[in-house]
């Protein structure tokens, strides 16, 4: 217990540390537990600061009332098999992905650290339960400023771990982290501009500009 709060002390306020330590000592077993504790949490989070009645009253418009108010009750228990279940392999996906990035850069670290540091990234959400529980009495919308704070310091922390397991710069370390979106957005682009090029013919065929 006590390794663990040495860990999540660090890895908030010192993250170049904590990271460095993680990625060395913590197997992918433990960053996945915490991947997943940190999702089980924040998907309670979620669920706490929904408004189940508006929700049930837009439901009955697409559904009959029962099943709208089945779909309530079971919503908890199916979110948390959608989570046990894809959280691993997205974790397992994403480290990957990050892996094959950083070795194009030069990286010489293993993919299993990588993992480890990236599940021990997503500690900075844990902060946005207690927000959530005191959300309904507050009059600004205090949970989605934590949230997005908890998201940069998640991408932070990410770096920090690449960093760290292939002894990048953060320069490099913040490349590799964003060369897979990066490479995704000029495929979806250059997709986008083969799909015009040959459709706007086309279109000039069927509707000829008078």
């Amino acid at each position: 217990m006590n390794q663990f709060i040495d860990d999540f002390y660090d890895i908030l306020f010192k993250p170049a540390l904590g990271m460095e330590r993680v990625v060395r000592e913590r197997s992918v077993w433990q960053g996945l537990i915490v991947y997943l504790a940190v999702s089980v949490v924040s998907a309670i989070t979620t669920f706490g600061t929904m408004d189940t009645g508006e929700i049930g009253g837009e439901l009955t418009q697409i559904m009959p009332p029962e099943a709208a108010e089945a779909l309530l009750r079971s919503w908890p228990a199916l979110n948390l098999i959608v989570i046990l279940v894809f959280t691993p392999f997205l974790l397992f996906l994403w480290s990957a992905v990050v892996q094959i990035s950083a070795e194009l850069l030069g990286g010489k670290g293993r993919g299993l650290q990588v993992a480890a540091g990236i599940g021990y990234a997503q500690l900075p959400y844990i902060l946005v339960a207690p927000f959530g529980l005191v959300a309904r009495y507050l009059a600004f919308d205090v949970v989605s400023f934590v949230s997005f704070a908890a998201f940069i310091w998640t991408l932070v922390l990410k770096i920090e771990a690449i960093r760290a397991v292939h002894t990048f710069t953060r320069g490099r370390a913040a490349l590799a982290f964003f060369l897979p979106v990066l490479a995704l957005i000029a495929a979806a682009i250059l997709f986008f501009l083969l799909v015009g090029s040959f459709l706007m013919p086309l279109m000039t065929e069927l509707f000829p500009m008078t």
